[in-house]
């Protein structure tokens, strides 16, 4: 029998009520009953983070960078790229100067317009007043046709003067815009002057505090970015380390935020200090969670935690911390042993490397390795590295040297054209001077022997060649003006046809890159993961090997950060090459002042050593080379805690 679904409904909500309201009500966990397990690391709260400058080309070499661990001084250059702009500002400059005498050129054509304006507004202002005279006349004492005639050409002398006073007018405006067009084009030039000034500056880093420098990952190739790496603009090349104060910074998952508050008790167990807590408190825990894309799709809030005093000395900026509530807090009772040995993998090293990468030259971008020397040869100082080779730089080459054979005849031309303006113009100021007098002379005849109509014309002719006289000496002073300036901004463009080839050949030359200290050819990869070869291309910025110095070997080794309590400087090592049977004495010089992820895409936390080779026993090593190293410890039975006393940390 089938019973209908009201039916069913009813009867299981009847027969669930008595257990709903047997259930005791929910509560959330507390903090005794759920564990709560912060993830932290130790922060340096003065660090500097270095990127990798700006360019106009990606990507680009590193020129110099700053050794992994050497410590800097405030002002100090810690890293530098080859700058796009430096062998343009002298074109820069030159470009300023020219548009500068451009603009003196262009003026100076407008303001002899001007005063040529000027010149006809004179000769008009004369008719004018001469037809004034005319006009004068009385009607009695000339003809009527000679009446008109004089009121007509009195008229038609107005509208003539209106004409050219509006064309005086129009013509000083002119050289007015002028002015103020070439004002804005030098202060363009002056902009884009100090804007080159400024990239060119920002091609280096300087250091803004005193610390040590680490060094970190690319991404892409997955290498630790050193000197001569390829690597794109505003990359994290590394970051500089201060002395001053460390903190430990913590990320709770959110669902545990209601178990924590700020000034709450806590521990805190360093990964690399094996065996040792130390007792801290919350001091600020951040607003609003954060994403963490690396750990998943969870959120976490932020929470910073001062470090004892005590543990300030052997606390080192990128430890692991486990952060635990203090409530919750266990007695770690296990007895640390440390191993009798540690096998650990490592690289060899040469504190000198030299970049082998085309030259930057001026929108050449591609070029073609024509010959490279075979990889891992010993070369001496002035061997041939590598010769590039690119068909544009030849073609611009050519180009440029036509333009500057052009300019070099256009100037010769013009010194000539030059030269016969010039005797032109002085001609034309003897003969204004020769009207001049010549006017006056006839104005010094006594009135009472000419009609006065006459006499009044002869004094209008007087004013009208003085004043021709000074406009002529100053078009000759404004034409000169005009002609020098011609001249310079000629100048100037042959100039910069010229340091065009100068770039070209300065770059033409850098293409044949020979090897300026002794050192191993050790090759790099391009795009493909593939090593460079004769006939391959490669781009501007692109680095294709390192000449390294052989007499500066060290091992590069990485320790993990639960070992790295056991080491210390001047332990001993062997280091061997896998695959060989040669065992070289080594000694750890240096521990890593930070610990790092191991690599790009390996998160596990490890710190750096150096170590360097006793009595010029690494002869037979080449840099790039792995290399295994055996670190015999103290005995087994010792104690972490021994070993931290001896220096280790």
């Amino acid at each position: 029998m089938k019973l209908p679904h009201s039916l069913c409904s009813v009867t299981l909500a009847a027969l669930l009520s008595p257990a709903l309201a047997a259930a005791p009500e929910s509560k959330l966990p507390t903090l005794s009953q759920r564990k709560v397990y912060i993830t932290g690391e130790v922060v340096a709260a003065d660090s500097q983070l270095i990127f990798v400058p700006p360019s106009n080309s990606s990507p680009v070499a590193l020129r110099k960078f700053v050794g992994e661990g050497k410590f800097v001084h405030k002002g100090d250059v810690v890293l530098s790229i080859e700058a796009q702009n430096s062998g343009t500002l002298e074109q820069l400059q030159t470009t300023l100067e020219q548009t500068r005498a451009k603009l003196d050129a262009e003026v100076a054509k407008l303001e002899v317009a001007a005063l040529e304006a000027d010149k006809a507004l004179a000769n008009m202002q004369a008719a004018h007043d001469k037809a004034e005279v005319d006009a004068a006349l009385p009607k009695t004492q000339i003809s009527a046709l000679d009446f008109d005639k004089n009121q007509t050409e009195k008229e038609k002398a107005i509208r003539d003067l209106e004409v050219r006073q509006l064309a005086a007018k129009t013509t000083q405006a002119a050289v007015l815009r002028m002015k103020q067009d070439g004002e804005l084009d030098i202060r363009k030039q002056h902009i884009k002057l100090e804007f080159t000034k400024q990239e060119i500056a920002r091609s280096s880093v300087i250091a803004t505090q005193d610390g040590f420098v680490t060094h970190s990952f690319n991404t892409w190739p997955q290498e630790r970015i050193d000197e001569g790496s390829s690597v794109h603009p505003g990359t994290l090349a590394g970051t500089i380390v201060g002395n001053g104060k460390i903190g430990v910074k913590g990320w709770v998952l959110e669902a545990d935020r209601l178990h924590i508050r700020e000034n709450m008790a806590v521990s805190l167990q360093f990964d690399a200090l094996p065996g040792q807590q130390a007792n801290s408190v919350i001091k600020t825990i951040s607003q609003a969670p954060e994403l963490k894309a690396d750990w998943g799709n969870g959120r976490y809030f932020r929470v910073d935690i001062p470090i004892p005093e005590q543990f300030r000395q052997s606390a080192a900026p990128g430890m692991s911390v486990l952060i635990q509530p203090a409530e919750q807090k266990t007695a770690n009772n296990n007895k640390v042993i440390a191993p009798a040995k540690l096998t650990l993998e490592g690289e060899v090293q040469s504190r000198v490397n030299l970049p082998v990468a085309p030259p930057a030259i001026p929108y050449i971008w591609q070029y073609t390795i024509a010959q490279l020397a075979p990889e891992g040869s010993l070369l001496k100082a002035g061997d041939l590295i590598t010769q590039f080779q690119a068909a544009e730089v030849m073609s611009q080459l050519a180009r440029h040297k036509s333009t500057r054979n052009e300019k070099q005849r256009a100037l010769e031309k013009l010194r000539l054209d030059q030269a016969e303006a010039e005797r032109s113009a002085t001609l034309a100021v003897d003969e204004a001077r020769a009207n001049a007098d010549k006017a006056a002379r006839k104005a010094t005849m006594p009135k009472e022997l000419i009609r006065r109509v006459d006499y009044d014309k002869l004094v209008i002719e007087k004013a009208l060649s003085l004043r021709l006289l000074e406009i002529e000496k100053q078009l000759n002073e404004t034409r000169k003006r005009a002609r020098l300036a011609e001249k310079k901004a000629l100048e100037f463009e042959l100039m910069q046809s010229q340091n065009k080839i100068n770039l070209l050949e300065q770059g033409q030359a850098r293409m044949t890159v020979k090897a300026e200290q002794p050192g191993i050819l050790i090759y790099k990869t391009n795009f493909n993961d593939e090593k460079f070869s004769s006939g391959s291309k490669i781009w501007m910025g692109q680095s294709l090997a390192n000449l390294s110095d052989p007499k500066q070997l060290f091992v590069n080794a990485q320790v993990a950060e639960a070992q790295a309590a056991y080491l210390r400087t001047g332990l001993g090592a062997k280091v061997s090459v896998p695959g060989g049977n040669q065992m070289l004495n080594a000694r750890i010089t240096q521990l890593g002042k930070v610990f790092h992820s191991k690599s790009a895409t390996q998160p596990g936390i490890v710190r750096d050593i150096e170590l360097e080779f006793e009595q010029n026993s690494q002869t037979s090593l080449k840099p790039g080379s792995a290399v295994q190293v055996q670190i015999q410890l103290q005995p087994a039975s010792a104690s972490v805690a021994a070993a931290s006393a001896k220096g280790g940390l």
